[in-house]
């Protein structure tokens, strides 16, 4: 039988890229290099988008069709014993609901961004598209959404550390390798061009939805 990597090329170089970039993003931030900022949320919003998008026109474990269950499917999965539980080639049914969490919270954080201004030294792009009504609600969003997504992020890597060490799941060489002795698929990964295209595609929309944003009325 031929055996496939799990998580293909894309979605592994979209997932090692969040790490990267958040961690950029906190540090110019927090340094007030918003310019550099400003070009880091750009491609996470491209990434994630790309990654949203790739859950539907990518290969069989990264498809949310295939690892997204019922509310049921989660409760039975807490509820049966753990030598009850069989391994999962893709991501369980509990962590995809992480996925989903993690990524719509990067979603939202880099929208936010782009409608916020903080009077000093950024004014996002997209911050007058509906005459700057939504700027305080976009930066406290941003705010709040910072404090969200660290906490979404401890989640994230205590359960990777118990799966990976208390249960002897190699997640993490997975996700490096694509797969990993036991997780292996028989699904073939689909051509690589679709991610690609996917890319450009989401990097096209946001170009254009910033070029064509408003600028700022006269009384700002």
């Amino acid at each position: 039988m031929v055996v496939h990597p799990v998580w293909d090329l894309p979605t592994r170089l979209i997932h090692w890229c969040f790490p990267v970039g958040i961690g950029f993003l906190w540090w110019t931030g927090e340094t007030g290099r918003m310019e550099w900022h400003s070009y880091g949320g750009y491609t996470l919003i491209v990434l994630v988008t790309t990654r949203f998008m790739w859950g539907f026109v990518g290969s069989f474990h990264s498809r949310f069709a295939h690892f997204v269950r019922s509310p049921n499917a989660v409760l039975a999965y807490l509820k049966a014993a753990p030598e009850a539980e069989a391994p999962s080639v893709g991501h369980n049914p509990l962590g995809a609901y992480s996925v989903l969490a993690l990524l719509f919270a990067v979603l939202v954080q880099g929208l936010s961004g782009m409608f916020s201004i903080d009077d000093v030294a950024f004014d996002g792009p997209l911050a007058y598209y509906f005459g700057g009504e939504y700027i305080d609600l976009a930066l406290q969003w941003h705010d709040i959404g910072w404090v969200v997504l660290q906490a979404l992020i401890a989640l994230h890597l205590c359960a990777i550390a118990w799966y990976q060490f208390k249960k002897r799941r190699p997640l993490v060489q997975t996700m490096w390798f694509g797969s990993h002795s036991g997780r292996e698929s028989v699904h073939a990964p689909v051509a690589g061009w679709r991610a690609i295209l996917t890319v450009l595609t989401m990097s096209g929309v946001l170009a254009a939805t910033i070029l064509l944003a408003p600028e700022a009325p006269s009384y700002y």
